[in-house]
C-alpha cells in the first residue's frame, strides 16, 4: 500500500533514547552538538522589522521567485538574476535537481564523510547514492581522493556529483587543483555538479577559502545556498539555486527547472520581499559568527592540543563543526553514552557522518564562547577520567 521510497520509521538510536531519558528526569545537558543557530543568540531582533511588508498581502507568482529578491542576490553575487531559482530550502533544491537530472534508479555521488540527509533525499526521488572519499592527513587537513573518484565515476556513471564547499563535518574547502580535476571529470562524463555552498562565508583555519563555483564556464553547475546558514535563519525558509556553466546547457536546464519550480511555487513571499534588506543585515551576522567560530576553535585547540596530549583537534578550514580525535578506549557509541551518563555532555560520534576512522567526536562551534569553553573543559575532564580508569 505504501511506496518503497519511504521506509517505516526506525526506532530512536541508543543515544537519542538515553538523551530523552535524562531530560525527562530533569537533567540539564551540556549540548556541544547544538547546530540550531536560533538557540545560540546569533540573530538580531532587527530582523523582525523587515518581515512586515504590506506587499505580502498580494500574491504575484513567479516560477523563479520574485524579481526583487533575485535581483538583490544577483547584485550581491555579481551574477545574473535569470540564473537564480528561489525555493523553500536547500533540501528542496536538492529534490528539484534530482528530479531534473535523474530517472528512477540513476546514481548521485556524494562525499564521505558528509551529511546523512542525502540518502533520504535521494531515496525520496527514487535515485541512489554512491560515495567518494575524503582523506585526512595531519596537519595538512582533508583532500578528495581524486584517483578513487575517477574510478568510481567511470564505474557508476553518476548523473550528478555533489560537492559541499566547505564540507560538513570536515570543514574542508575544494582546493583549486581539486576543482580543475573535478570539472574535467564531470565534463568528460556528462555529469552535472551540485555544489552546496551554505558554509562558504565561514572560513576559519585557512587564508585561501576558495571561491564559489558560480563562475564555472563549462559543463553544468548548480550552486546552492540559503538563509539557514548565511543569515542563521533556518525558520524563515528561503533557499536558492544558481545556474552556472555553458550557456547552452544553462538554457535547457532553466527551461526544464521552470516546469518543476512552477509546479511547487514553494518560496514564501514574506522572506522574498525581505531578502534585499536581510542581505544587508547578514553581513554583520556573518562577521560576528566568523569571530565566534575562530574563538571557539582556538579554545578547542588550547584545551585539547599540546605536547604529549592523547587528543587531536583535526584541521578545520571552515564551517560550523570541529572534529576531535580521541583515544579508542570505547566504541564511539559507547563513548558518547559514557559522556551522557557521567558528565551530561552531548556530542556526536563520527560515524553519524560516515567517518572512516574511529575515535572521532563532532562538536558545534556556533555556541556562545563562554558556554563553549565551559563545555569543552568538561568534555576533556570526562575523557581524562575515562583514560585514568
Amino acid at each position: 500500500m505504501f511506496s518503497n521510497r519511504v521506509a517505516p520509521p526506525e526506532p530512536p538510536n541508543h543515544l537519542s533514547r538515553r538523551r530523552e531519558e535524562l531530560v525527562a528526569t530533569g537533567v540539564t545537558l551540556c549540548n556541544l552538538a547544538e547546530s540550531n543557530p536560533t538557540r545560540c543568540g546569533l540573530v538580531p531582533e532587527a530582523v523582525l522589522e523587515h518581515l512586515r511588508n504590506p506587499a505580502a498581502l498580494q500574491y504575484v507568482p513567479d516560477c523563479q521567485g520574485l524579481p526583487s529578491a533575485r535581483n538583490a542576490l544577483a547584485a550581491a553575487n555579481g551574477s545574473a538574476s535569470e540564473d537564480i531559482f528561489l525555493c523553500a530550502s536547500t533540501s528542496e533544491a536538492y529534490s528539484w535537481l534530482f528530479k531534473l537530472l535523474c530517472d528512477p534508479g540513476d546514481c548521485i555521488m556524494v562525499p564521505k564523510p558528509g551529511y546523512p540527509l542525502f540518502d533520504y533525499l535521494a531515496g525520496l526521488e527514487a535515485v541512489r547514492t554512491e560515495s567518494y572519499r575524503l582523506e585526512y592527513v595531519h596537519p595538512a587537513g582533508w583532500h578528495i581522493d581524486l584517483v578513487e573518484l575517477e574510478e568510481r565515476m567511470h564505474r557508476f556513471k553518476p548523473r550528478a556529483l555533489v560537492l559541499i564547499n566547505p564540507n560538513n563535518p570536515t570543514g574542508s574547502f575544494v582546493s583549486g587543483n581539486e576543482r580543475k580535476e573535478i570539472e574535467r571529470l564531470a565534463l568528460a562524463q556528462g555529469c552535472a555538479l551540485i555544489v552546496d555552498e551554505v558554509f562558504l562565508p565561514f572560513p576559519i583555519e585557512t587564508s585561501d577559502a576558495g571561491r564559489s563555483f558560480r563562475d564555472s564556464a563549462e559543463g553544468l553547475v548548480f550552486c546552492l545556498n540559503g538563509l539557514s546558514k548565511m543569515l542563521c535563519l533556518p525558520q524563515i525558509k528561503l533557499g536558492w539555486i544558481e545556474l552556472a556553466g555553458s550557456p547552452e546547457l544553462k538554457t535547457e536546464a532553466r527551461q526544464r527547472l521552470e516546469v518543476i519550480s512552477d509546479s511547487y511555487l514553494s518560496a514564501g513571499v514574506v522572506p522574498m520581499l525581505a531578502l534585499p534588506s536581510l542581505l544587508t543585515i547578514g553581513r554583520s551576522v556573518q562577521e560576528n559568527l566568523k569571530n565566534r567560530l575562530a574563538m571557539n576553535l582556538a579554545t578547542l585547540h588550547r584545551i585539547f592540543d599540546g605536547e604529549g596530549s592523547p587528543y587531536r583537534v583535526m584541521r578545520c578550514d571552515g564551517g560550523w563543526t570541529a572534529l576531535v580525535e580521541v583515544p579508542r578506549y570505547l566504541t564511539e557509541e559507547e563513548l558518547c553514552l559514557y559522556l551522557l551518563d557521567t558528565a551530561h555532555i552531548v556530542v556526536f560520534p563520527g560515524y553519524f557522518f560516515d567517518c572512516e576512522r574511529t575515535g572521532i567526536l563532532a562538536v558545534s562551534l556556533i555556541l556562545p564562547e563562554e558556554s563553549f569553553a565551559g563545555g569543552a573543559a568538561r568534555l576533556k575532564e570526562a575523557l581524562d577520567r575515562l583514560g585514568d580508569e
